[in-house]
């Protein structure tokens, strides 16, 4: 186990890392949790079937958090094939297990780690790396993304929402088109394949659409993660409003 035990309500899932029988279906209700702080005190185990089972819970949040220790892991020696495929998954940048680069990397970013997320500055940073205007103000901004294929997708980006225990949320999500009923199965059968949201239906104007969302805890949400969302949801969205409705207006 972490030399620092933790003492919250994850305690017995952390405890169960330890147990090859539990240590799968721990790991899941952690990422299900969002429970990266306690997932950050297990990169300390001694463990380290405990340690792997961090690095991928922590690559699959995405968590920031978790970028300047991974670099530690790497410098360190420590499963350095899995640290580095989770680095880049999580920064968004690919210097394989070359500790040196993620350390200088580390050191010259400005965005990837924040203890708050400041909506008007984050968004500010993210259209930097986009290359594209964002609309809207205070706590909601639309993204209008051209594609390769010469169609245009639009994203929203949506500070101020909570979740359950009141942490913070930034969502992101777009239009895909109509939710018709006989659709209902092929599209939420892509949420198996996708590698980062998921698709669900929402009311927009008061008629129920598809739509792909995902969400980040607000202070883990550095603009380049937020940009990578951004591109991945617009290029899912299109896909499935050119499948659904041959059109391109959302």
């Amino acid at each position: 186990m972490s030399d620092s035990q933790p003492t919250d309500q994850y305690a017995e899932l952390v405890r169960e890392l330890d147990e090859p029988w539990s240590r799968r279906s721990a790991r899941q209700k952690l990422v299900a949790a969002r429970a990266v702080q306690p997932l950050l005190e297990c990169l300390r185990a001694k463990n380290e079937s405990v340690v792997w089972a961090a690095i991928s819970a922590l690559a699959e949040l995405e968590a920031t958090e978790a970028v300047e220790p991974l670099v530690e892991l790497l410098e360190q020696g420590t499963l350095t094939l899995l640290v580095a495929d989770a680095l880049k998954s999580i920064a968004g940048q690919d210097f394989g297990a070359d500790a040196k680069k993620w350390r200088q990397w580390l050191t010259d970013s400005a965005t990837i780690v924040k203890p708050s997320c400041d909506a008007t500055e984050c968004i500010r940073q993210t259209a930097d790396y986009l290359g594209v205007e964002p609309q809207g103000s205070g706590d909601s901004y639309r993204f209008k993304l051209s594609l390769a294929n010469g169609r245009t997708q639009k994203v929203a980006v949506l500070f101020g929402r909570k979740d359950a225990d009141g942490d913070a949320l930034v969502v992101i999500y777009s239009e895909c088109g109509p939710a018709n009923a006989k659709y209902y199965e092929a599209v939420l059968r892509k949420n198996v394949s996708i590698p980062a949201g998921a698709f669900a239906i929402r009311d927009i104007g008061g008629k129920p659409q598809f739509i792909i969302v995902d969400t980040l805890i607000a202070t883990t949400a550095s603009a380049n993660i937020l940009a990578k969302k951004i591109e991945h949801i617009a290029a899912r969205a299109d896909a499935v409003e050119k499948s659904l409705t041959k059109e391109d207006k959302r």
